[in-house]
């Protein structure tokens, strides 16, 4: 398949409409556009972490897992992606999830997936900002031209 043309401006901002979709349970058409983000940049392997995010918010734990896994196995893990996978662990009564998430504590590389992972275990993390303040979307995503 020829790749088609588009700015990574574009991309990138169909990106962010996938993750504000999936932040406001609009699980359907954010599977939508990842499916058109695909066919943009079919070599961008970071998009599986969407796919594992839409299982997650299905409630497919197994298949979350899977995704993830598999990411985890290719190159060097984005912590978020680990910390997603505690997550699933945790969900299916794996215990599992504790090495994960210990891991991801110790190595502090990521302070969104190391609060997700203190969440998970009752562990709290201090806030530099009051609840009440919106939180800003995650980093843009590499995205090639």
């Amino acid at each position: 398949m020829e790749k088609i043309q588009c700015p990574g401006s574009v991309v990138s901002g169909l990106i962010e409409l996938i993750t504000v979709g999936l932040t406001h349970e609009k699980i359907q058409d954010a599977a939508a556009v990842l499916a058109a983000v695909r066919v943009l940049r079919p070599e961008l392997k970071a998009l599986d972490t969407f796919d594992a995010w839409i299982s997650i918010k299905r409630g497919n734990y197994v298949d979350g897992a899977r995704l993830l896994r598999e990411l985890e196995g290719d190159a060097g893990s984005k912590p978020l992606c680990r910390a997603l996978y505690a997550c699933c662990l945790f969900a299916m009564g794996d215990p599992s999830w504790h090495g994960v998430a210990d891991g991801l504590i110790e190595e502090d590389a990521d302070a969104d997936a190391v609060a997700l992972v203190k969440a998970l275990s009752g562990r709290t993390t201090p806030t530099s900002a009051p609840a009440d303040v919106p939180v800003e979307s995650s980093a843009p995503m590499e995205v090639p031209n």
